[in-house]
């Protein structure tokens, strides 16, 4: 047993830091806590089976740490607290027993990078493939996703996002359970594994982008609060507890998370989820922190990173530039437009929480976004043109604007696709809409190929109390649907049924997809795609909708 350090200051890198070979230094953040020693788990992954107990040395702040030999990469280990039960580490780098099991020492230097002359994708350039990893193969792995790129290369994708990736609980979710904010989810392989799959993408020109979480922590798993002051004490959100983000180390924590990501392992940018329940009554809010964290990476000053805001308003203030000229927000998602298509195709569907009307379609061709909805936004018309006096639509640019999204599909009871509710031909029509559009697009996993494949909403979660509740919450959240024979999240089939089948696919589809994004490469190139440019004609009646660009 090697002896305790002296006590750290807060800088220290938290969790589990390789200093050679055989030794390893453990540093955490328990305030909370009066004793906290690192047990160091058998190698199979058994809780149980603890073979050596270490303490550690607190200082003043409340920061725990002990260096100890004869502990390399791969060693499994856990923070027994007040000699009670031992517990995952908040700063976990890879869970591969899950939530509940050890965490394990992770050398972060191992993984040769070859993408050093890599630059990114420009905004204006940026056409997003929303998917999810273990949706996406038959395996659901980060290695076997690398044989899908070319495929997406070759439809005219530039970039990726994946669906939140922090380990969450159980076999099947969509990732917006995460607990372990720093370890990507063992579901889909190893974190070496998935930094092999991002250099695989940057060798083929395609930019990566993770979907983050920190408006909330996920129900099961959730251990932080034992540590320390994670939890708010005035704040709850529908799905889980929120940050506390009046502490400046839960903040940190937070920060830490996107250094982490960009930095280690080489994403192009972050898609940050509902920021509207990101709640912080500090002057400098948490978004303004973030934003300027995330300007100060260093891995992303040498390439064009993205960071974009999952706003369910127009929210000016993401979008507007500093007053020092520097950006802000590079994007916010405006689903408006998609919701509106949806309605006016199928006047029967509903699948958020806001009320659109059939002809809401034309106003969301012409600004992006339903601003007369006050369901949908807090921002009136008036407001718009006082934030735009000049009634310049520059802020289109800045959208990300989707024709199906994770959301809209899996808020329908049985996951169908618009086509699904429409038709294939009203989905062909409206892609025209969305991919020929100023804003950013992105088309949802399979769209291309008018696939059948279903997308339900899905969990797993071992409390069978929270399965129970997550089944039947998920119908009270959209009473209007009828669930006749949907599957329930905890049905394994919710999941298994939405992995890529190749028996459905419409080739006409995805022709159509291919020559729109041509198309959309062509106008960007020869300078005619802009808001600027744009002009809208709307025929209600007739549903004739147009998008005409002056040259």
């Amino acid at each position: 047993m090697s002896p305790a350090n002296e006590p750290l200051p807060s800088v220290t890198p938290l969790g589990s830091t390789l200093i050679c070979e055989n030794k390893t230094q453990f540093t955490v953040w328990a305030p909370d806590c009066q004793s906290v020693n690192v047990e160091i788990i058998d190698r199979h992954g058994d809780i149980e089976n603890v073979r050596n107990r270490y303490p550690m040395q607190p200082d003043k702040k409340g920061f725990f740490s002990n260096t100890i030999s004869e502990c390399g990469a791969g060693t499994l280990y856990r923070f027994q607290l007040n000699n009670g039960m031992g517990r995952p580490d908040p700063r976990s780098k890879y869970q591969p027993y899950g939530v509940h099991g050890p965490s394990a020492v992770v050398d972060s230097t191992q993984f040769r990078w070859t993408d050093k002359n890599w630059v990114g994708i420009e905004k204006k350039n940026l056409v997003i493939y929303e998917l999810h990893l273990g949706s996406l193969t038959s395996s659901g792995t980060y290695l076997e996703a690398i044989e899908q790129l070319d495929d997406l290369i070759e439809l005219g994708i530039t970039a990726i996002e994946f669906l939140p990736l922090a380990q969450c609980p159980g076999d099947w979710n969509w990732g917006y359970d995460g607990v372990n904010y720093f370890a990507p989810s063992n579901n889909f392989g190893t974190p070496n594994e998935l930094k092999c799959l991002i250099n695989a993408c940057h060798h083929r020109g395609l930019a990566v982008i993770n979907d983050v979480v920190y408006n909330h922590v996920g129900p099961e798993g959730n251990y932080l609060a034992e540590f320390a002051p994670y939890r708010s004490s005035k704040y709850n959100t529908p799905w889980g507890d929120a940050l506390n983000f009046e502490h400046p180390e839960v903040r940190q924590f937070v920060l830490d998370n996107i250094s982490y990501w960009i930095d280690e392992f080489h994403f192009d940018g972050l898609r940050l989820d509902a920021v509207h329940y990101m709640f912080d009554d500090r002057d400098d809010h948490i978004l303004e922190e973030i934003r300027d964290s995330f300007r100060q990476v260093k891995t992303a000053k040498s390439r064009t990173t993205h960071l974009i805001g999952e706003s369910n308003i127009y929210d000016a203030e993401l979008l507007n530039p500093l007053d020092n000229g520097d950006p802000n927000y590079d994007a916010i998602w405006s689903d408006c437009l998609m919701h509106s298509i949806y309605k006016h195709g199928n006047p029967s569907i509903r699948l958020t929480d806001r009320h659109y009307q059939e002809n809401d379609i034309a106003e969301a061709v012409e600004h992006a976004y339903v601003f007369s909805t006050p369901q949908a936004m807090r921002v009136t018309e008036t407001a718009r043109k006082k934030q735009n006096p000049s009634g310049d639509r520059g802020y289109i640019e800045s959208l990300i604007i989707a024709l199906q999204t994770h959301d809209s599909v899996g808020n329908h009871p049985h996951g169908k696709r618009l086509h699904q509710l429409t038709s294939p031909q009203y989905q062909r029509s409206a892609a025209g809409l969305s991919l020929l559009y100023p804003s950013i697009p992105m088309i949802f996993m399979g769209e291309e190929w008018s696939t059948d494949a279903p997308f339900p909403f899905f969990a797993d979660f071992e409390d069978p109390r929270l399965r129970k509740s997550v089944d039947q919450g998920r119908r009270d959240e959209y009473p209007h649907h009828n669930w006749n024979g949907s599957p329930l999240p905890s049905d394994p089939t919710a999941f298994t049924s939405t992995k890529s089948q190749t028996n459905d696919l419409n080739p006409k589809t995805y022709r159509w997809y291919q020559k729109l994004l041509s198309m959309r490469k062509q106008m960007i190139q020869d300078g005619a795609l802009t808001a600027k440019n744009l002009s809208t004609y709307s025929d209600l009646e007739n549903s004739v909708f147009k998008l005409i660009y002056k040259t």
